[in-house]
């Protein structure tokens, strides 16, 4: 189960990558879309981080998904401000719906390792 869990840092990390070079991969010419897109690929890219970090020390915190819940929340409601760019506001809902996805497969393991007493909770 363990093995399972360690992948989602992972794409979580990819997520975040993808939303930092979206803008400027796809063409977006607004200021503020891609200042937010790079700001909330750069939150969901260092939750990954922390969490391939705490994990590699088999320590978990319940929160660090529900901050990348949070930012697949702002990439979905962030489409409002990609007027014009059909691809960029696709980006969003895809990435931020990937985003969402992955923490709550995170917060499932998280409970399922706590339950079975393979991961140790802190807080």
């Amino acid at each position: 189960m363990s093995n399972v869990h360690n992948r989602v840092p992972w794409i979580n990390l990819a997520i975040g990558i993808m939303t930092i070079i979206a803008p400027y991969a796809l063409g977006s010419s607004d200021a503020a879309t891609k200042w937010s897109l790079v700001i909330t690929g750069i939150v969901i890219g260092i939750v990954a981080i922390i969490e391939l970090a705490m994990d590699a020390q088999n320590h978990r915190v319940a929160y660090w998904p529900v901050i990348n819940i949070l930012a697949g929340i702002w990439l979905l409601v962030s489409t409002s401000m990609a007027a014009g760019s059909v691809a960029v506001i696709w980006n969003d809902v895809v990435l931020g719906v990937a985003a969402i996805i992955t923490a709550i497969v995170a917060l499932s393991y998280d409970r399922i390792g706590v339950e079975s007493g393979t991961h140790q909770m802190t807080r």
